[in-house]
């Protein structure tokens, strides 16, 4: 939005609060005009800091080789198949000379295996390649989530990369991952994989050494966050550090030492979102111990989630922090309420007190779990699309073992670091027996048929939903017990009246929804990233899952909310990374037919998956041949084109939508233009294009699909062209005489 609104927002709030103050109004008035002051305080942030390429961002350079200059301001993100580099750039080397006023950042990412180089934090390099735009994935956004972090430009496969200087970052933050490095290399020394490699997560936050098959024994059994640097971590370091400092000091001043330490840890350990709120929480916590006050835990969360969000409003949108925080949440207002009955039921039943205690720890275990699940629950189900069974029993087995695993493993890895190898791997002994301890029963239970449902459709509507339910039974159990009798009694007197009320709003949504969704007997057409999405004038569904953006999500948007099925899904290729992209949708949506080419499928590791979900959830397959028409609506078909073949001789689909005198070519590859001057619309990769051809059909529209590379020159005018790259998506409505851009 605007900046001015947000601002003009902000003031009037803030005269309101002072004018209530001031006139001696209710406290409720006061405090609804500060809150409405707050809302609009944080409107303003973020505005201020909405992720937008500046005038002088490396991103103009976007679509064009180019060779750069720059320093990496990140630790190198070094994973199996790929390494990433941060790189801030310096200049671009152009004919006409340097460009030095360069803004935000570049990733760099170099293939496993090509490059043998050890690049470090500081380093500055020389990259030679194609710059572009991050890319748009299946079921993430990349480029959204590199823009929150000043990235809006990548070079996926320099083909010139060199070290052309060292030493440029920050010293203290260089000796601090040398240090981090150190003990991932020690690590490995004297553990075995993959050991080893859950060892390095546990301890410095670094699991991109996991094999994928106990990374995914991790996900079906609910237990990665054991391997995410979080609150426990910080916990543990607190836990050791202050009883320390206190034997050398008095409380205060350990408390005054121990804050640094945290943030020094904070730094080792990588500092992503879950990390910095549990520091900023026990650096409050801390503080407070300085000033004699005692802490109120709910306080402190909300302080550290608003400090951290005015540093850095984008960090809202991290799945990290959000289920670190609704984790952190949940043990704050259900874990004592849950304890606390089960001890008092436990307690006159076991007289033994060792007794009493085992049993309390295995609960304890099952009952904080279960306080985490109930507010992490519907973010799991949205970003995860799966339910896991078996984590309650998981986290009961596995949770006491990771404070033995983190200080042994530390202690470990410290020794190693100074002794001989021989010495090392002996003090690792004992947290190697933990570790294999934690990867056998994760592997055991992740091997049950159960242990995972698979979750699909869970948005934010029913995200919402969940929190609403949960707020208000969560604020009714908060009530003294006289209030909660009276709402009881009261809900019970008018019993007749809250069901027909309920009904009635129930119904009031359900006919607001159908309303506003109901086909207005218009074709509309999405397009985003590479794929097209079509609702007939009546409301049947066709999808053209060209890749490259979340279809299933915008269908979701699309679609009204009780229709379930598409009836046309056309995918053009047969490989493994047109699968991936139109799984979501088939596990969402009933597909009545499935249009795909001709041959084989490609190998890869969805291809199992694909194979189920098309018996399951497919009416037919339809083989596509030219010609082939299929009948959407009354005037609307779509007419399969095939196209040039692909890589290994692969079909390639293309398609016309034709809606009376408005046709649209789903073209999907530049060699294929070349028909009569008809087309309202033309929709294409940008990778190469044949200007004289598009010249020559005079589409109105060109939309480029939102892949690498960019538009030509040298287009007509008059051709009004639509760049996905830029937009995002755009869609269009017609009404059979023309096509008209909707937003």
């Amino acid at each position: 939005m605007p900046t001015w609104l947000p601002a003009l927002a902000l003031g009037v709030g803030l005269l309101a609060a002072l004018g209530a103050w001031r006139l001696h109004s209710a406290a409720e008035a006061i405090w609804l005009a500060a809150f409405c002051a707050l809302v609009a305080f944080g409107a303003l942030r973020y505005t201020l800091s909405a992720p937008i390429p500046s005038l002088q961002s490396i991103a103009r350079y976007n679509g064009q080789r180019v060779t750069l200059e720059g320093v990496i301001v990140a630790e190198p993100d070094v994973r199996q198949t790929h390494t990433n580099l941060r790189l801030q750039p310096w200049r671009v080397l152009g004919v006409s000379g340097p460009d030095e006023a360069l803004d935000n950042l570049v990733l760099i990412r170099i293939a496993a295996g090509t490059d043998a180089t050890r690049w470090r934090y500081g380093d500055a390099v020389r990259a030679t390649g194609l710059l572009d735009a991050p890319p748009r994935m299946s079921t993430f956004d990349y480029r959204e989530y590199l823009a929150r972090q000043g990235v809006f430009s990548w070079m996926p496969r320099p083909r010139d990369l060199a070290r052309i200087g060292e030493g440029y970052g920050n010293p203290i933050v260089a000796c601090l991952l040398e240090a981090k490095d150190a003990v991932r290399q020690t690590v490995r020394r004297i553990l075995p994989r993959p050991e080893s490699a859950l060892l390095n997560g546990i301890l410095i936050g670094d699991d991109k050494d996991i094999p994928e098959d106990v990374q995914e024994a991790f996900r079906r059994t609910g237990t990665s966050h054991i391997v995410a640097i979080s609150g426990f971590n910080v916990s543990i370091v607190i836990a050791l550090v202050i009883p320390l400092l206190g034997r050398l000091l008095n409380p205060r001043r350990a408390a005054l030492f121990a804050i640094p330490v945290i943030a020094v840890y904070t730094v080792f350990v990588g500092a992503s979102a879950s990390v910095v709120r549990a520091a900023t929480m026990a650096g409050i916590g801390l503080f407070g111990a300085l000033v004699w006050r005692k802490g109120f835990t709910l306080n402190t969360l909300c302080a550290a989630a608003c400090l951290m969000l005015i540093a850095n409003p984008h960090t809202l949108f991290d799945v990290g922090f959000q289920l670190s925080f609704m984790a952190t949440l949940g043990l704050v207002l259900y874990a004592d309420r849950l304890s606390e009955p089960v001890r008092a039921w436990v307690q006159p039943r076991l007289r033994n007190e060792h007794a009493q205690k085992a049993i309390m720890l295995i609960l304890d275990g099952a009952l904080v779990t279960l306080a985490a699940q109930l507010t992490t629950l519907p973010l799991i189900l949205a970003t995860y699309n799966q339910f896991s069974n078996v984590a309650l029993l998981a986290n009961i087995l596995i949770l006491p073992l990771q404070p033995p695993i983190m200080i042994l493993g530390g202690l470990a890895a410290f020794i190693a670091l100074f002794t001989p190898h021989a010495i090392g791997a002996l003090a690792a002994l004992p947290v190697y027996a933990f570790l294999t301890t934690t990867i056998r029963i994760i592997a055991w239970l992740s091997e049950f048929e159960a242990a995972v449902v698979p979750v699909y459709g869970f948005g934010p509507p029913a995200v919402l939903a969940y929190y609403i339910v949960l707020l208000a039974l969560t604020a009714f159990a908060l009530q003294p017990a006289l209030e909660r009798r009276a709402i009881t009694d009261l809900l019970r007197r008018h019993s007749k009246t809250t069901v027909i009320l309920g009904i009635a709003c129930v119904a009031l949504a359900l006919g607001g929804v159908y309303w506003f969704q109901r086909p207005d007997g218009k074709l509309h057409v999405v397009f985003a990233g590479g794929s097209a999405i079509i609702q007939s004038p009546s409301g049947r569904q066709a999808v053209f899952a060209g890749g490259g953006g979340d279809v299933a999500s915008m269908v979701d948007r699309a679609a009204p909310l009780w229709d379930r099925e598409i009836e046309l899904l056309i995918v053009p290729q047969r490989s493994e990374y047109s699968r991936r992209d139109a799984l979501p949708l088939l596990h969402r949506y009933r597909v009545e037919t499935l249009v795909v080419p001709g041959g084989s499928e490609a190998e890869g590791d969805s291809l199992a998956e694909w194979r189920h979900t098309l018996i399951s959830n497919v009416g037919r397959i339809v083989t596509a041949s030219p010609g082939m028409s299929f009948t959407l609506d009354a005037g609307v078909s779509v007419v399969i084109e095939m196209r040039v073949p692909g890589r290994d001789g692969l079909q390639i689909i293309g398609a016309y939508l034709i809606y009376d005198a408005v046709v649209i070519d789903l073209v999907g590859n530049y060699e294929a233009i070349g028909h009569p001057a008809q087309q309202e619309l033309i929709f294409l990769s940008p990778a190469k294009a044949d200007v004289a051809k598009l010249n020559d059909a005079q589409p109105r529209w060109i939309v480029w699909t939102d892949t690498s590379g960019a538009p030509p020159t040298g287009l007509d005018p008059r051709i009004r062209v639509v760049n996905l790259r830029d937009v995002g998506q755009i869609a269009y409505t017609s009404d059979g005489v023309r096509l008209i851009v909707r937003r």
